[in-house]
């Protein structure tokens, strides 16, 4: 009967996300431009750029696969139980495609439209970020992300991996410009929806490491999925002839878990009380 229960429940809100996406901005598997478009960083005391933000190559999806960077940063940076074992492409690749797109996901949800579950063979539990974002659930969409799903999908996986608390949300770009100039000051990665070929619709994410904002010329850098070089492109709106142009930023601050910050309370607990039977 619970098994009933959850692939109903299961089969309901695949339903409902489907429907609700076609109202929703989507970014997916564009086909990547080629690598003299990458455009040049410059230097100067207009450019700023995070380090340490790992590179991932496209699976299964821009979306999971532009907020698992994200991620990888952030398991670097304090919060290591994000990922078993290390961030990187190179010497831990399957931990880190299975933190974006988990064999579960693609068993259930590749290709696009997904399978249809059974009692005895229900969907999986969410494990990953591509679940989490609600990656491929759009029929015929296979690895298409939904723009104001990628908040949920990074704070979830945090809550997913032992990080409650975690925030993160999505700002249009008529009001991105200075929390996006904010967050990367801060060290903050930012996952971005752009248009690649400038048709005027949203196809792509990708992971903001940088910004250059030289006076009439504002620019992004940014990790575009397809290559482990950095690419910048100018910042600008959504507009026909205008390629790489921006819908929105998705925003995530990680916190730390609970029983990480209990040995300091105890700790200080215990000093107070050495202090005062000391005095």
């Amino acid at each position: 009967m619970a098994l009933r229960w959850r692939v109903c429940l299961s089969a309901a809100l695949t339903a409902m996300v489907s429907s609700a996406a076609f109202a929703d901005a989507l970014g997916g598997p564009a086909e990547p431009m080629g690598s003299a478009d990458l455009g040049e960083g410059g230097g100067g005391a207009n450019v700023k750029t995070i380090s340490g933000v790992p590179s991932y190559i496209w699976y299964h999806g821009c979306g999971p696969t532009a907020a698992g960077m994200i991620v990888g940063y952030w398991d670097a940076h304090g919060f290591g139980n994000l990922i078993p074992g290390t961030n990187d492409w190179n010497t831990n690749q399957q931990a880190v495609k299975d933190m974006i797109a988990s064999p579960g996901h693609i068993y259930d949800y590749v290709p696009s439209p997904d399978r249809t579950p059974t009692a005895e063979d229900p969907y999986h539990t969410s494990d990953c970020v591509a679940d989490f974002n609600y990656c491929s659930r759009l029929p015929d969409k296979y690895g298409w992300s939904y723009y104001s799903y990628q908040d949920d999908g990074l704070r979830n996986y945090a809550l997913y991996r032992g990080y409650a608390g975690s925030t993160a949300n999505n700002v249009t770009y008529s009001s991105l410009w200075d929390d996006f100039v904010a967050a990367i000051d801060n060290n903050h990665p930012v996952e971005l929806l752009v248009d690649t070929d400038g048709n005027g619709s949203t196809d792509h994410f990708v992971t903001a490491v940088g910004y250059d904002d030289t006076p009439g010329a504002y620019r992004y850098a940014c990790f575009d999925t397809w290559y482990h070089t950095i690419r910048w492109e100018s910042y600008r709106g959504l507009a026909n002839g205008s390629p790489w142009g921006i819908h929105g930023g998705t925003f995530f601050n990680p916190v730390p878990e609970p029983t990480l910050l209990l040995p300091a309370c105890l700790m200080i607990l215990v000093l107070r009380r050495r202090k005062g039977r000391a005095g």
